[in-house]
């Protein structure tokens, strides 16, 4: 038997100190222990299948791949994907890819996640009877193309037409203008067959907003771009590279009139926009509010495999100590230094927070299609708000959660092969995506701004809004000692904050407005930023609020005494945090006094020695494989600096210069052989 190495013995003595049953955590994590061993075979054959299956062998994204090489990649793994979704009907691959990464990675990943949920949502029974079994047998390939080359978020401001020709019963699919160019859709630059495009529906000179069109890209046969559409790839973006991420130019392209999609509003032969009674003019939104899901979903895993690999790495790292005198040389492992095990620890609560969030956020998401089906969208406005602003937090936080974890693993961290640049890039693009951040807390702040308004006025609100009439019945927060270990206390602290902050931001509108004259638009401008803040605060107590429920119902008391630690410690390093963003909300109205907030930081600590000795029981309950972590910090069994060596020296570079005695041949005789031969 192979002797362990130093590193292994570290990663498994940590990994003794567990006190809870990793196991029964991640059944939590994945929605029962059905589905996760579900999952597991499902993850099993597709790694086999990719031959992801040693460990000690280089992955083969870093195998120095060129922009086609990439794409190739995400294409062998997309089919394999695909096929197996087709074929076992598991829905797995719907969101995410079987490395956890948002399934915007693969070539084909909007055809299950936007393109399919699309035509459920907006095509007529008949045209569903049509399109969908060709979608679900892999016999059409689609995309979603919204995003322009000048617009994307705004979306009244797209520009692709489709103008109604009674002659020909056709609507011609147009980009009128350089900034109408369809621009980023995943899949669409060689991959898919279709795309629902949502275009501006013109008839006669009356223009009727944007529609949803479904327009073949891709011959069936040779797969060329239909005639009248131009397309292609944009390139090698900062991250998602497995993808052709595309654009498309449309030149009077001609589609059937039935090609319009027809549940929500029609067009007859002779040119009359009919819309259907149940309709709702906002019902678009729909696509976008499942798309959101998928990724705060998505990215809570990411951070987690972030967090993972960091967390794993720092307990087998050792290095310096806190002896201050020249007398000791022995080294401790970094996880044992706060500065440490405080952003890992911290980083990690913040990712279940993300996780037990997004569940709240799908129940959201599933009543909205529940009550959508009865003819029912009051749900729509909040669902809306909801979906945006846990996308704009979860996205933000995860991205700076897995930039920080690879600066807490030093000069490897920056090495490909830890994994880590990969995620943190790949994450980064999802604060972007489907909505920036900044633009969706306005709409948030937009939101509450009308709540607030109606209840000045005595009119009803959303119900899940009702926490904003509640009245703040102290002017301190008057909790003391051990209270801020209650998950009530901890909930006033963060409501008082929101409430405060949304009708505050409601009186700057009114007086700048009515007092110093400023147009609405103008005064939204000068207050931009206490808008913003206010509905990160409001997406921070729903965050909380989820997370104390989930909390509540587990019925293990060890993972339920684990998982409280990790709420108290995501609410009060929230409050207590120099880094937090919007702390100071707490603090500004001295609702929080000084005093407070020292109880509140010597909890915190408390906290974090509670949680240290489960850290890799933490790590090991988000399930990940060796092979979904493609890293060589993050192995399970610790064994960092062999699995980094033996990468290293699988990399192409280095095995071509092997076969050449140990010398880049052209390098050394175009560059430094002159240099070393020439006279100076």
């Amino acid at each position: 038997m192979v002797p362990l190495t130093r590193q292994q013995q570290l990663m498994q003595t940590a990994r003794s100190k567990t006190s809870f049953r990793p196991l029964n955590l991640t059944y939590i994590i994945y929605n029962g222990e059905e589905d996760f061993k579900s999952r597991e075979v499902v993850r099993s054959r597709i790694e086999e299948r990719l031959g992801e299956t040693n460990p000690k062998k280089l992955p083969r994204i870093y195998e120095g791949l060129d922009r086609k090489s990439l794409y190739h990649s995400g294409l062998q793994f997309a089919q394999a994907l695909l096929e197996d979704e087709i074929e076992h009907r598991h829905g797995y691959f719907d969101r995410a890819t079987h490395h956890y990464t948002l399934v915007n990675a693969s070539p084909f990943g909007l055809h299950p996640s936007m393109f399919v949920p699309t035509l459920k949502l907006q095509a007529s029974p008949k045209q569903l009877a049509h399109w969908l079994p060709l979608a679900e047998s892999g016999k059409m390939i689609g995309t979603y193309c919204q995003t322009e080359l000048g617009h994307g978020t705004f979306l009244r401001g797209l520009e692709t037409t489709a103008t109604f020709d009674r002659e020909t019963d056709e609507f011609i699919i147009h980009s009128p203008t350089i900034t109408s160019t369809k621009y980023w859709p995943g899949g669409i630059g060689y991959s898919t067959t279709h795309a629902i495009v949502m275009a501006r529906l013109i008839i006669d000179v009356t223009d009727y907003g944007l529609h949803p069109f479904m327009v073949q890209l891709r011959s069936l046969d040779d797969f060329r771009p239909m005639s009248g559409i131009e397309l292609g790839d944009i390139g090698t973006t900062m991250g998602l590279n497995s993808t052709d991420n595309g654009y498309a130019v449309f030149n009077q392209v001609r589609i059937p009139r039935q090609h319009m999609m027809m549940r929500n509003a029609s067009v007859t032969s002779d040119g009359m926009y009919m819309k259907i009674p149940t309709g709702n003019d906002k019902i678009s939104y729909s696509t976008m509010i499942l798309a959101r899901n998928h990724i705060v979903h998505a990215v809570a895993f990411q951070m987690a495999q972030a967090l993972t690999i960091a967390i794993r790495y720092s307990v087998v790292r050792e290095q310096g100590n806190l002896h201050f005198g020249p007398q000791s040389s022995s080294e401790a492992s970094i996880m044992s230094f706060k500065s440490q095990h405080y952003r890992l620890l911290t980083g990690m609560s913040r990712a279940f927070a993300i996780i037990f969030v997004s569940k709240a956020c799908e129940t959201v998401y599933q009543e909205l299609v529940l009550r959508q089906s009865q003819g029912d969208h009051s749900l729509l406005a909040y669902g809306h708000i909801t979906t945006a602003s846990l996308k704009a937090w979860a996205t933000q936080t995860a991205a700076d959660g897995a930039e920080d974890a690879r600066k807490c693993c030093g000069g490897h961290g920056y090495s490909v092969l830890s994994g880590l640049p990969n995620l943190a890039s790949d994450i980064a693009a999802m604060v972007t995506l489907e909505g920036e951040n900044y633009v969706m807390y306005q709409q948030v702040a937009r939101y509450l701004v009308k709540c607030v308004s109606a209840i000045s006025a005595g009119q009803p609100i959303d119900s899940a809004m009702e926490y904003l009439r509640a009245p703040t019945l102290h002017r301190h927060c008057p909790a003391q000692g051990l209270d801020f270990l209650k998950s009530d206390v901890q909930l006033s602290i963060f409501r008082h904050r929101a409430v405060r902050l949304a009708f505050e931001c409601h009186k700057l509108l009114d007086e700048s407005t009515t007092r110093d004259g400023l147009s609405p638009d103008a005064a939204w401008n000068v207050h931009m930023m206490s808008l913003i803040i206010a509905a990160r605060a409001h997406a921070e107590y729903f965050v909380l609020h989820s997370f104390v429920d989930q909390v509540a119902r587990i019925a293990d008391p060890a993972v339920r005494r684990v998982t409280n630690l990790l709420c108290t410690l995501f609410a009060l390093s929230t409050v207590e945090s120099p880094f937090s963003i919007g702390a100071l909300g707490f603090f500004e109205d001295s609702y929080i006094t000084g005093a407070q907030l020292k109880v509140i930081r010597a909890h915190v600590h408390h906290t974090l020695s509670e949680l240290l000795p489960e850290a890799i029981g933490l790590t090991d309950a988000w399930g990940f494989s060796d092979a979904s972590l493609a890293s060589a910090l993050g192995q399970k069994d610790g064994n960092v600096y062999e699995t980094l060596m033996s990468w290293t020296r699988q990399l192409p570079f280095n095995q071509a210069c092997q076969r050449t005695g140990g010398v880049d041949e052209e390098g050394f005789q175009r560059y430094i052989q002159p240099i070393l031969r020439a006279k100076l």
